[in-house]
């Protein structure tokens, strides 16, 4: 399956997101959000502006860790901007790129495209339930929150699963959806072809550009294990076919 970087940050690149605003706009936003919300939570969050490339900026979000409490913002080469999270089990950039287009007056977008390695847990593991998804957002309400179009291929405990709503765009090759194979109807190759339509190279690391700020949120402690990126991916069974 296709991954950013070879998935050799894997969690970490098994989910993330974009806000189609220049890098400075949409930091600025991000942490003016994140204060209210500190203020209304009780929180500290902490920022950090430094310029690496995607492979090392990756590292900052270490250890990854349930629940998430660092986000990396990144630059890209196209207006957009891109954002990380490092959430161990459950990495969600989904409040940030549907919230602030809100506030912004753009899109937002959260992708996944995760290898499924459902049947590989074992003792220690982390199990992974396959998924490819596209969920384009807007600055207007729509009939669902502002959520302008979402294509899904999801695993869990039931089983395989394909679902689309909202709008349709010119770019989706909805022929594929009537497919007799699950798997066939949403696939990784035409998650790129949608990415690529708007404007975002999602598996080209040159895409992504140097300008990155690191946000820690500051809790009394994490209720859940902490792992390196190493040791996380060690635990996906990436390397089973």
């Amino acid at each position: 399956m296709k991954g950013l970087l070879d998935n050799r940050f894997a969690p970490i690149t098994f989910t993330w997101g974009f806000v189609e605003r220049p890098f400075a706009q949409f930091s600025q936003a991000f942490v003016e959000w994140r204060d209210e919300l500190d203020e209304k939570l009780g929180l500290r969050t902490e920022g950090k502006n430094f310029r690496a490339p995607l492979a090392e900026s990756l590292l900052q979000l270490e250890p990854l860790t349930t629940p998430l409490d660092r986000y990396l913002l990144t630059e890209t080469h196209n207006g957009w901007s891109a954002i990380f999270a490092n959430g161990l089990r459950t990495n969600d950039v989904f409040s940030p790129v549907s919230h602030l287009p809100t506030v912004l007056g753009c899109r937002g977008l959260n992708v996944a495209c995760v290898p499924d390695r459902s049947n590989w847990a074992g003792k220690g593991g982390i199990q992974i339930y396959g998924a490819v998804k596209f969920a384009l957002y807007g600055p207007n309400k729509t009939d669902w929150l502002n959520r302008i179009r979402s294509i899904s291929l999801t695993n869990d405990v039931s089983g395989w699963e394909f679902g689309a709503q909202g709008e349709v765009q010119a770019y989706e090759q909805t022929e594929n959806y009537g497919k007799p194979k699950i798997g066939d109807r949403f696939t990784p190759e035409m998650l790129e072809s949608y990415c690529t339509a708007i404007g975002i190279q999602l598996f080209n690391p040159g895409f992504y550009g140097e300008q990155c700020l690191l946000i820690h949120i500051k809790r009394a402690k994490s209720h859940g294990p902490t792992m390196s990126i190493v040791e996380a991916r060690s635990r996906t069974h990436l390397d089973k076919s």
